[in-house]
């Protein structure tokens, strides 16, 4: 009965140009890299470095119990850690592994391998090194601890009295197998959310990524799909990517000028398919990359557009005519399959410091410079709409003495054949960036100093899209309800205190302070204002488990400089909400801009 899913399997795999095992042959996980020379064992001539005889995996648990460093008086909380958790597999630690037995000792290819390790967020320190042998080989160690992997995460409100929000229940880990399974239900301000996710970033034992997603909202039903396989690390040649969504949502527009607390909604259905491959072309650290691929795109607007009042359901009606010009604007149908060139070219290296986006983790970090490019031509006969897009994205990294400084940003456009009603053809213009600077001093090493300036903003938008200046993107003394707009420039600064008290073999625990400052615009948004400039200050705690752990776990207030401590937020994250951890810039222009393939296809974050 199984025989014919595995053919299909197969089939596909090797369409993508992954080979299946054959007899005798090692496992997926074990064949070297392809940019790997293949080598005879022992001190031959065609293997200057020495070849590996040996893989030795040394995988610990939350806490290595053998360590003889640790206070006996914990013992009882090592021993509940560990029995509470399933320690990763040898197997999903030896598939990430760049190298195997017989081949030449890399050391490049050892440091990708750590850091292909380091890529996984239940895995909290990997170290992988060689150990010369007489008979002029090595043994490869691969050392590894695992990171806490189950999230049971509670969303409270103060909202005349103590207000259930929704729980998410998250095994990053499960049963040792890097698989991730994830339930939630999720109900505030205009959305519900309830579904099921789950991944694995090794399908079947080889090295691709898959994902699926169901779910229903307020508006309907949502469905993802993904399969990709990423690139191996600097040296990886290949990578490729499909993936399919449908999705209905409410897009919610703050209406301050009508009332307090009052809400539009528009009901989007947005379904969407990609697929592309991508292939390097010169030396690891300075690489062309080329790609190309199609993607289909469908946006549609089912349903009325509704008015809410104090954000409750109870009280949605109809929007009168007025409202509805406001918004209709930006509820044009797309409808359209596109062709697709990537372009980009690669300068980087990495470093690895502690104490960035956590109290002690490991992080790698990028300096350097990436730049790419995504071109996209509609293809008339069949789609309905006629246009160009393009998206760029931009990455450059340095030191400065003492400081690290980080510059990232993404630019979305589409220019139509013919203008709409003889306007311009230019539409759905989105652009962000941000700069990120962290500061380590020898007279302050317990302190981390990170400032962050940010942009985004949307022109000539013809999808729903509206930008606000309160909330953890920009300043968040304010409710992210207030102050909308279509352009908006922020700053933040913020000083990450690491205590070495009270039980750092336990876990890590410190402190913040913090003070933003930001304005908005209206630009062409819906209901847009002009804030004028908004600051808010605060502090809260930040904490890791295990000790060396690289998630965050942070406790937060902050309170708007002209308000009182009746307007403070109180909220509890998972992860810094400023730093190069968090993958994307601004949530609120990814519900907006066009979806599919972009530069992101390049770096294929897990």
């Amino acid at each position: 009965m199984h025989v014919l899913p595995r053919a299909l399997l197969l089939l596909a795999l090797a369409a993508a140009g992954v080979r299946a095992q054959q007899p005798g042959e090692p496992p997926a996980g074990k064949r070297p890299h392809p940019g790997g020379r293949r080598a005879i064992p022992g001190n031959s001539p065609d293997c200057h470095t020495g070849s590996i005889s040996y893989i030795f995996i040394d995988n610990h648990s939350i806490f290595d119990a053998s360590d003889a460093s640790l206070p006996t008086r914990f013992g009882w909380a090592y021993s509940t850690a560990n029995r509470l958790h399933i320690r990763t597999r040898q197997g999903v630690i030896r598939r990430e592994l760049l190298l195997r037995t017989g081949d030449c000792y890399d050391p490049a290819l050892v440091d990708e391998s750590a850091r292909l390790l380091r890529g996984f967020d239940f895995v909290s320190r990997a170290d992988v090194y060689g150990v010369p042998q007489p008979d002029s080989t090595y043994h490869l160690v691969v050392d590894t601890q695992d990171e806490w992997s189950t999230d049971v995460g509670l969303r409270l409100a103060v909202d005349g009295g103590m207000v259930f929000r929704g729980a998410r229940v998250r095994e990053k880990n499960a049963f040792g197998s890097g698989q991730r399974v994830e339930l939630y239900y999720l109900e505030h301000d205009v959305a519900r959310d309830y579904g099921v996710g789950w991944e694995d970033p090794q399908l079947a034992g080889y090295r691709w990524d898959a994902g699926v997603a169901l779910g229903r909202t307020r508006a309907g039903t949502t469905v993802i799909e993904r399969l990709q396989y990423p690139f191996l690390g600097e040296a990886g040649r290949r990578a490729a990517r499909q993936s399919f969504e449908r999705s209905d949502l409410l897009f919610d527009y703050v209406a301050p000028p009508l009332a307090t607390d009052q809400d539009v909604i528009v009901p989007v259905r947005e379904q969407s398919f990609d697929m592309a491959a991508v292939g390097k072309l010169g030396p690891p650290g300075d690489v062309l990359l080329v790609g190309g691929g199609l993607s289909f795109r469908n946006r549609s607007f089912p349903g009325r557009v509704d008015v809410l009042s104090d954000r409750s359901f109870q009280t949605r009606t109809a929007a009168d005519s007025t409202l509805v010009r406001q918004v209709a604007g930006q509820m044009l149908t797309r409808d359209d399959v596109r062709a697709v060139l990537l372009l980009g070219q690669r300068r980087i290296r990495w470093i690895q410091r502690r104490g960035y986006d956590s109290p002690r983790g490991q992080q790698d970090i990028r300096l350097g410079g990436e730049v790419s490019l995504a071109l996209s031509r509609s293809l008339p006969s069949m789609a309905r709409d006629n246009d160009v897009g393009a998206t760029t994205t931009l990455y450059a990294g340095f030191q400065a003495g003492p400081a690290l400084v980080v510059l990232r940003g993404r630019g979305d456009g589409l220019r139509r054949d013919a203008p709409i009603g003889g306007g311009t053809r230019w539409e759905d213009l989105y652009g962000e960036a941000e700069l990120l600077a962290y500061m380590r001093t020898e007279w302050l090493p317990t302190h981390t100093f990170v400032f962050r300036g940010g942009g985004a903003g949307g022109w000539q938008t013809r999808a729903p899209f509206q930008l606000t200046l309160g909330g953890d993107d920009a300043v968040r003394g304010y409710d992210p309800h207030r102050f909308p707009g279509g352009r908006r420039v922020s700053l933040s600064g913020e000083d990450r205190l690491y205590f070495h008290w009270p039980f750092p073999e336990l876990f890590d625990l410190g402190a913040t302070v913090f003070a933003d400052a930001g304005r908005i615009w209206a630009g062409d948004a819906p209901f847009g204002v002009n804030s004028g400039w908004r600051t808010a200050v605060g502090a809260g705690l930040r904490g890791a488990f295990p000790a060396g752990g690289r998630t965050t776990y942070r406790a937060d207030i902050a309170v708007p400089v002209a308000g009182s401590l009746r307007n403070a937020r109180f909220t509890l994250s998972v992860g810094e909400v400023i730093g190069l951890a968090r993958a994307r810039l601004n949530g609120q222009l990814e519900r907006s801009r066009p979806q599919g393939l972009t530069g992101d296809i390049f770096s294929f974050p897990r």
